[in-house]
């Protein structure tokens, strides 16, 4: 198993965000984690790249426990795991080519051979001609595209995609989803989306997580899930399905 979550606990205070989440990913799987703002999602993909440490419970990359890791395997775990965020994230001074070669550069990767990896990413995304424009320079839906190159171009074994057309206007959100669509019918990498696309998770997700109130509810292939609408979360996404 790439990926495994075990019953994994967190708190800010008095208001709990996991409350005993477990999960798995195979190498090559899609999974969409789908539930209500506040559930945790985000949380839970913070956790796994170590970005955020959790009170209880363990998570296992490629049978590693992430929480035993010191600093340089915590970098070396992020060299496997490429992180795409709600917001962008890109610098603005720097040009489309120049962000998404600035992690590969950061890692030690030759100069040739980063190249190399960052025009390819940016072939995947569909913005093989757009490499020295400047952020400022392109909508949303291409910034976002530019994230999930840089990304890419790490060559992960796992990426994270957390809600990456939340802060699209609706008319950007399709070029974002069919890009992702493409990345899951590969199977290079596993693939852990938060995503609300219900319509999305049907068509690309080998299974869906299901979350409320910081545990899961349900899972499994989407279909099934959306059928027997086990929890209330289910029965609000499958009444989005025939709306």
């Amino acid at each position: 198993m790439l990926l495994h979550v075990d019953g994994v606990h967190k708190r800010y205070g008095r208001r709990v965000a996991l409350a005993g989440v477990s999960l798995t990913v195979a190498p090559g799987e899609t999974v969409a984690l789908m539930g209500p703002s506040g559930c945790g999602k985000s949380t839970l993909l913070r956790c796994i790249n170590r970005l955020t440490r959790w009170d209880a419970g363990e998570i296992y990359f490629d049978s590693a426990p992430v929480g035993a890791m010191g600093p340089d395997e915590v970098r070396r775990l992020r060299r496997q795991i490429g992180f795409v965020f709600q917001h962008f994230h890109l610098i603005e001074r720097l040009t489309v080519l120049d962000n998404v070669l600035l992690g590969l550069v950061l890692g030690g990767v030759p100069k040739e051979e980063a190249l190399e990896r960052a025009r390819a990413a940016l072939a995947r995304v569909h913005l093989a001609g757009e490499e020295r424009l400047y952020p400022a320079q392109l909508s949303g839906g291409q910034r976002q595209r530019v994230a999930i190159a840089r990304a890419l171009a790490l060559e992960p074994r796992l990426m994270l995609l957390d809600e990456p057309t939340a802060a699209l206007d609706p008319i950007l959100v399709g070029e974002v989803l069919d890009v992702m669509e493409e990345l899951a019918r590969t199977r290079s990498t596993g693939m852990l989306v938060v995503t609300h696309e219900v319509r999305f998770a049907m068509r690309v997700a080998d299974r869906v997580v299901l979350m409320d109130a910081g545990t899961v509810v349900d899972e499994g292939p989407p279909e099934e899930v959306f059928r027997r609408c086990r929890s209330r979360i289910a029965q609000s996404y499958a009444r989005l399905l025939v709306s």
